[in-house]
């Protein structure tokens, strides 16, 4: 079952997005794009908006508006040095990495889905629950090229009714992921696309979409 906390902090920034920016301002970002932003600051400890725009492939108006939103909500401060999480900022990514620990680039081949891959883990939810052709759905919809689930039950690294475990028939991919911190129970969302940007809003997109539909259920 998906953490509380973890529900209650997407549904926090799902609020920042909805909130009414300054007039004629860019709104090709959304939910996945604040969400990704967190992340990559929370990493860089601090990073400039010209960086955070490249990491999340918006353009130089849309950064600063989405900047500017996450500002107003007090989950980030700005200076000439660049953008750092406030002390609110730094407790929603820490609720939102209890179920959603690591979305991270991986160089993955056998179970690769486009020039560039990323890998999102995915905690603390049921695993029956879990519905590939629909996530790779989501990942398509939201502009990449495919994706691969897996599951990891402690030992070895399945995809579901496709290899039992994965490190037999590709020793490197399973290598590569199970250097994820991987805990048994743990869901592994593998999302390809023409781009790391592309591939990172889209492995971020099917994530939050499964997580809201647990959170439904």
């Amino acid at each position: 079952m998906v953490e509380l906390r973890a529900a209650q902090d997407v549904e926090a920034l799902q609020q920042v997005m909805r909130r009414g920016g300054r007039t004629g301002a860019p709104r090709s970002f959304g939910l996945v794009h604040a969400f990704l932003a967190l992340y990559r600051i929370d990493e860089n400890a601090q990073i400039s908006r010209e960086k955070l725009g490249m990491q999340l492939g918006l353009g130089s108006g849309a950064i600063k508006s989405l900047i500017s939103k996450l500002q107003e909500s007090r989950l980030l401060k700005t200076s000439r040095a660049g953008n750092v999480l406030s002390e609110k900022g730094r407790k929603v990514v820490k609720g939102l990495r209890s179920v959603v620990p690591v979305v991270s680039e991986v160089s993955v081949r056998r179970i690769s889905t486009g020039r560039k891959n990323v890998a999102a883990v995915v905690r603390g939810v049921n695993s029956n629950d879990i519905r590939p052709i629909a996530i790779r759905d989501e990942v398509v919809r939201a502009g990449g090229s495919g994706a691969t689930t897996l599951l990891f039950d402690g030992k070895s690294i399945s995809v579901p009714k496709v290899y039992d475990d994965l490190a037999k028939v590709s020793s490197l991919d399973a290598k590569v992921l199970s250097r994820l911190n991987l805990r048994k129970g743990d869901i592994i969302v593998v999302a390809g696309g023409k781009n790391l940007q592309m591939a990172s809003v889209a492995c971020v997109a099917a994530v939050v979409d499964f997580l809201s539909k647990q959170n439904l259920a």
